[in-house]
Parts: structure tokens; sequence; C-alpha cells
């Protein structure tokens, strides 16, 4: 089926460029005040769904009477629930696999502008050309297949955040001037009675010496990522984790992951329950539906993360983070909005050049010491 829509939709494109001249508009011909309804394309990870937060409220803020519709994978739509910024959210299930539902549905909208914040597929790009789209624009990167579908092509700049990438998009189409961390900040709402269950049915779970249950902290381990390259040894995090709990009685431990990490998590949980933290360690992973996560994240006191998707979640709700960075790029992925809740530790890399996801020996997170971590999280959390 994916080959079918994914034949089906690049013929309607070549059609179209041969019968529509007039498609795409060039820039030099945008203008606001036509602009009804607006798609927003960001159909990749959770992170890079978050880093489209601050360019949709500008957008939000610049034609406040257009409708705004969100285009985000299927696998992170459900993050999106409650956001107050879109009108609607569109699952999309990626690599052609909806192409033909999703043309279908972007033509019955009638949209008169689609800004692609992210996208290494491109069919949501040929189904915005195809369906009619008079201005589409997006960042210029990996796009050499469909930039001729392209309004604009707004150049891209690996030494902006990624936030300020995407907000580069509307300075040009808009020609506005957007800076600031006012301009920065991710946002994602988050209903207060349900991170407050969270809270209290994990610390009634808590197990004390004695049998005693206190009021404690909660300190979240993120210890999976989106490469192996990212993480940080999964040995550090139980040696932490054992740290933790021996210094602070009131201390448990919450462990934060998908449905494919639940089998490691389980080894972590053991293994520090078997160096003294009986009953305080408790294995969220694969537990927790997508759309409960910022929930579940607001309610810890701190997460140590590695550089993925609940980074950006704990930083969009406010959560005080203590991040690892060895081969990613800090300055390119990590906080830049209320600095004084994050806590960023990174080395220089040791390889030049550094092959991030195709390193075969993926180990320099370990120049990362659990000492270092464990003071960033003693002094992020008080009550220690």
């Amino acid at each position: 089926m994916r080959i079918i829509n994914k034949s089906f939709l690049k013929t309607l494109v070549r059609l179209k460029r041969r019968r529509d001249r007039d498609i795409p508009v060039p820039l030099e011909r945008f203008d606001p005040s036509e602009v009804e309804r607006i798609l927003v394309v960001s159909s990749t990870a959770i992170g890079d769904a978050l880093f489209a937060v601050p360019g949709i409220r500008a957008l939000r803020e610049l034609v406040p009477r257009a409708r705004l519709d969100l285009l985000l994978r299927d696998k992170v739509a459900d993050l999106f629930s409650d956001f107050h910024l879109a009108d609607e959210i569109i699952s999309y299930r990626g690599r052609y696999k909806n192409g033909i539902t999703l043309l279908r549905k972007l033509k019955k909208k009638k949209y008169h502008l689609c800004i692609v914040f992210h996208d290494s597929d491109p069919c949501p790009i040929e189904a915005a050309f195809a369906a009619g789209i008079p201005f589409i624009f997006r960042i210029g990167q990996k796009d050499q297949k469909v930039h001729h579908l392209l309004s604009a092509r707004i150049p891209y700049d690996e030494k902006k955040h990624a936030i300020d990438q995407r907000l580069e998009v509307i300075r040009r189409v808009f020609h506005v001037s957007l800076s600031g961390e006012s301009c920065l900040r991710m946002d994602l709402p988050v209903r207060e009675k349900k991170v407050s269950d969270f809270r209290k049915s994990l610390l009634a779970g808590s197990k004390r010496k004695g049998g005693k249950t206190l009021i404690g902290s909660l300190v979240g381990f993120q210890f999976s990522a989106s490469g192996k390259y990212k993480e940080w040894p999964v040995e550090n995090f139980i040696d932490l984790g054992a740290r933790l709990l021996d210094l602070k009685d009131s201390c448990n431990i919450v462990l934060i992951g998908g449905p494919g990490d639940t089998g490691r998590a389980e080894k972590i949980k053991d293994a520090i329950e078997k160096k003294g933290g009986k009953g305080r360690v408790f294995n969220l992973s694969g537990k927790v539906a997508l759309k409960d996560l910022p929930a579940a994240i607001k309610a810890l006191d701190v997460l140590v993360t590695n550089d993925t998707g609940p980074l950006h979640v704990a930083i969009a709700v406010g959560t005080k983070t203590v991040s690892l960075f060895v081969p990613t790029n800090v300055e390119g992925t990590g906080p830049v909005q209320d600095l004084h809740l994050h806590k960023i530790i990174s080395k220089p890399k040791p390889c030049k050049p550094c092959v991030e996801k195709y390193c075969k020996r993926p180990d320099c997170m370990g120049l990362i010491k659990t000492s270092e971590v464990e003071r960033a999280v003693t002094e992020a959390i008080k009550s220690f």
C-alpha cells in the first residue's frame, strides 16, 4: 500500500507541475492579510515537534484570525492532545503510508499557507503541493527532492538553535524580528490534577526503612535515547541511583522510557534495589501513555536525561533537568529557557569528525562521571 500511495502521489505532483505553472507561488507575492488557513508540518520526533511550538505561537500572533492545523507523526500526535495553539492535530503515519488519505484531507481544507518546520520525509510537501496550497515554505535541509515544490527555501544555519532555525522561516516570510527568550519558549499545557495524581500514586507506593512513608523527592532517569551514541552508560545510571538513595532516605528514582525500554528498565531497577534501594525505584517505562507524559514528567522534582524527547518535554512543562551531552550539539538542541532550572553537563567530542549515529563504538558518553551528575542533582533538589 505504501508503494501505491507513493507512486500515485508522485504522479499527481508531476501532472500538477505540468498543468499549473502558477504553483508554487514565489515568496515575493505572499500577502499575510490574505491568509485564512495555515498548515504547519513537523512530522518527525518529539523534540522536533516541540521545537516548532515557538514558531506556531508566532504564527498565532501574526495571523490571529487564521485557522491553524498541525501535521504530526502518529507516534507524536498524542503528546499534543491538549495543545491550545492548534485548531486541529492531523496525524500522519510516515513514509507515504497514508499519503493518499493525507492528500484528500489537505485538499478539502483548502489551506493558503504551508510552513514546514521539520520533515525528512518528502510526502507531506508533495501532498501539500498536489493539494494546491499556493505558498509552501521550509528550512532548506535535506529537501533536494522537493525544493522545486517550495515557494522559498529558507537557508539552514547549523550555528543556530533548532528553535531559532524554525523561527527564521517566520522571520523571512513575514518580515518580522523575533528574538529573546520569550520568543524561544516551548510550552505544553498540563492538567495540575493529573500531575498531583501521578505524584501521590508514586509516593504512596514508596517504602522506607521500618515501613514508614515520608514525603519525598522524585528523581527521574531518562536512560534511553533515539540512538546508542547519545546514551549515558546504564552502569552510570545504576551507580547514580544507588548514590542518591543512600544520600537521602526520602529520595525515590523514577525510570522513564517507551515500551521498548521496559526490559532494560527492569534490570536497572533490580540493580539499584540490590544496592539498598528496595521499594524506592519505580519503573514507568512503557506504562505512561504519550498524552500523559507531560504530567508524569512535571510530577518529578528533577529529570536526569540524555539528549532526547523527554528532555524537551521537561523544559516545556518547567521541570528541572540535568541533561547530558557529548556527541550531540548542546548549542543546537539544549535548553534555552528558564536556564536556572536546567543544568547541562557536556564534554568535548573526543573524535573529529564525529560520525554520531554511524559510530561503531559509541562510548564517549562515558566521559561524563557519575560524581558530576550526582552533584548537579543534589544542587537541583534543595531538600537533599
